[in-house]
């Protein structure tokens, strides 16, 4: 097994490259075609970002990225995962710049869910990552979006979690005798 990873893996790492170099030409192609299709550039720069955390340590990926997301801030996309890889990805060599990501991505969430109650689900995972990667970046101070932030989904997404009944039988708790430390 080990002697045909060895003479495959060479081959699998060059066609991968040549897929991705083909798959970023088809999107740069695109976004030159359609300059003003955001949610374009939003899976664009997703794209990069993804290929640069994957291991390709490619600096065009990163340059492209950054530049898609320039774009995007500025419009009403709401894609909060580009929010999140791109503070990903400045977070450790620039934490100020990631802190401001996050928090444009928080505040970009908060605006659309003051503008549609049931949008509120839709992508609260991924604002609840951007909020716990703000709040480790912050240094003693919270900033009133995520205050917001924290409110909504406490009043949506945690108590509807916290109102659903969940029962254990005692096989899946196991012993309790067990479970109690000995104070031997």
């Amino acid at each position: 097994m080990g002697f045909l990873y060895n003479v495959a893996s060479p081959f699998l790492n060059l066609l991968k490259t040549i897929v991705n170099g083909l798959e970023f030409r088809k999107f740069k192609e695109a976004v030159h075609r359609n300059p003003q299709d955001h949610q374009l550039r939003a899976r664009f720069a997703k794209y990069c970002l993804k290929t640069y955390f994957q291991g390709s340590n490619s600096k065009i990926h990163v340059v492209e990225a950054v530049n898609q997301f320039e774009n995007i801030v500025h419009s009403d996309v709401l894609d909060l995962e580009v929010f999140y890889l791109m503070g990903k990805y400045y977070q450790g060599q620039d934490n100020h710049k990631a802190s401001e990501i996050y928090r444009k991505g928080i505040k970009r969430y908060n605006d659309f869910v003051s503008k549609s109650i049931e949008f509120r689900h839709d992508y609260v995972e991924t604002a609840f990552t951007i909020a716990l990667n703000l709040l480790a970046l912050e240094s003693n101070v919270a900033d009133p979006e995520l205050e917001k932030f924290f409110k909504n989904i406490r009043r949506t997404y945690l108590k509807q979690f916290l109102e659903n009944k969940v029962e254990f039988s005692q096989e899946a708790l196991g012993d309790p005798e067990k479970l109690r430390p000995n104070a031997n």
